[in-house]
């Protein structure tokens, strides 16, 4: 999954990992709890080799940024991350809207 960067950051095309991590920094965390939303989220395990780089490739793009708070880092949106993370969640929903109001129907049984 990666990151194109372009000049306009509302442009970049995000994978799902990075927009995940995104919108659940909607809520300041810190890293270890970071992955065990991830891992709840994503029903497979979130190693430190997989988020850490995410973490690192999302602060080069200055869409997060970090304090230590005691001996733990807590990440956090910037301005332009809350941006991105709203145009990626957006462009999800557009683009996965059929297949979840399908499947979402036939699941329920609730007809259309």
């Amino acid at each position: 999954m990666s990151v194109k960067r372009h000049k306009d950051k509302s442009e970049l095309e995000l994978g799902l990992l990075q927009t995940q991590v995104l919108w659940l920094l909607k809520n300041p965390t810190h890293g270890y709890e970071l992955m065990k939303k991830l891992n709840v989220l994503k029903k497979t395990k979130i190693t430190q080799g997989t988020l850490y780089p995410t973490l690192q490739r999302l602060d080069e793009l200055e869409l997060i940024t970090s304090k230590m708070r005691g001996r733990k880092r807590v990440y956090h949106l910037t301005p332009d991350g809350k941006r991105v993370m709203r145009d990626s969640c957006l462009d999800f929903c557009k683009t996965f809207h059929g297949i979840f109001e399908d499947f979402v129907c036939e699941k329920c049984g609730v007809k259309r």
